[in-house]
């Protein structure tokens, strides 16, 4: 079965090799899978696109940033994001990222604002797969230091994030119902990821740009062009923020350092 699936196995399965194996792996959420895959391929060196038998993975790839040896994958929802962050935590990568849009669940966030994720609420499913029991994941703080240690051109906030399963499933009671629990944006991938990685010892960080604030009224079929300069700002302090983690990779933590999380703040 996949699960018992090793390091070796997984090497063989996808075709590479042990100097392949990225110190880092980022996930970028989102519905337009091959239009960011072939954004982020563009900004690294010596990308190998990731295949797999029976097609089981597309939008993957391994390649170098910096001379660092970086992993990406474009995923969408806790089935996907959950599936990557696993491979790669059975090769031995030793950190994870997750990028990608949210929205906004706090009063002061609003579009094109960075949040990034102390903890993650598990709303997803597949998190509970890895994590029984367990209500939040934590991130690594020293990720969580390294995201805020540098000054941002966008506004920055710093907190909880819920992480859904079924986007059409959001209605006012429930937006209401995880700001009200502290949280201050939802996404649909961060917990699943972050509880992979807690499974296999990955420290993990996640930084996200609001594309809109539900509890305002706000939803993804309104056509607010006047936002677009803010969300296309945010996106781009996002992902420059991820390379430059990705440059101070030998500095980050490894995977022994990852926290233990526990279920009982949000």
């Amino acid at each position: 079965m996949l699960k018992d699936l090793n390091r070796e196995d997984w090497l063989a399965a996808l075709g590479l090799s042990p100097d392949q194996i990225p110190a880092m792996l980022v996930l970028r959420g989102t519905r337009n899978l091959r239009r960011h895959f072939a954004a982020h391929a563009a900004l690294f060196e010596d990308v190998v696109e990731v295949g797999s038998p029976n097609a089981l993975f597309e939008d993957v790839l391994v390649g170098r940033y910096g001379g660092v040896p970086v992993g990406y994958a474009s995923v969408y929802g806790p089935a996907m994001a959950s599936e990557i962050a696993h491979v790669f935590g059975a090769l031995g990568t030793p950190v994870l990222v997750q990028t990608g849009v949210c929205g906004a669940l706090g009063d002061h966030v609003g579009a094109g604002d960075l949040v990034v994720a102390t903890a993650a609420g598990c709303g997803d499913g597949a998190a509970a797969c890895y994590l029984p029991g367990q209500a939040v994941v934590e991130a690594t703080p020293a990720l969580v230091d390294r995201l805020t240690a540098r000054p941002s051109p966008v506004p920055r906030h710093v907190g909880p994030v819920w992480t859904t399963a079924a986007l059409l499933a959001e209605g006012r009671a429930e937006v209401d119902a995880w700001h009200d629990a502290g949280y201050i944006a939802v996404d649909m991938e961060t917990a699943s990821a972050f509880a992979v990685a807690e499974h296999f010892g990955m420290a993990r960080a996640a930084i996200l740009s609001a594309y809109d604030n539900p509890r305002r009224g706000e939803h993804l079929l309104l056509d607010e062009a006047h936002k677009s300069a803010a969300r296309a700002a945010g996106e781009a302090a996002a992902l420059a923020a991820v390379l430059a983690l990705v440059a101070d990779q030998p500095c980050l933590p490894v995977a022994s350092q990852a926290p233990v999380a526990t279920a009982a703040r949000p």
